[in-house]
């Protein structure tokens, strides 16, 4: 392996797949408790007797959770370019490094 692809792997490919893996598993974690809080929020709803106030609280609770997930997927899918970048400039490069082409024109 040349150090170009060292670079490339220690630099984009290494940190792209730590961000998406940790960010698709926070992903995970926020998505499933939104689905929780929309049930709950449900719940109150076709319950009658909720006060406005707790019926607010609960579907900005839910909210939260929502705007967590976007960003958690978001993030995972920046990881994931920045790997696939990092892959993409691994497979593009030469095999043969600048020293190696010295020796061999000399």
């Amino acid at each position: 392996m040349s150090i170009g692809r060292a670079i490339l792997f220690i630099a984009l490919v290494i940190p792209g797949l730590l961000v998406a893996g940790s960010s698709l598993y926070s992903f995970n974690t926020e998505y499933t408790e939104l689905q929780k809080t929309e049930r709950y929020v449900d719940k109150l709803a076709k319950d009658g007797r909720t006060n406005n106030r707790q019926l607010d609280l609960a579907y900005h609770r839910s909210f939260v959770h929502r705007m967590n997930a976007f960003s958690n997927g978001t993030w995972g899918f920046i990881g994931a370019t920045i790997a696939a970048i990092g892959v993409h400039g691994m497979a593009t490069t030469n095999e043969e490094t600048i020293q190696d082409q010295r020796k061999t024109s000399k």
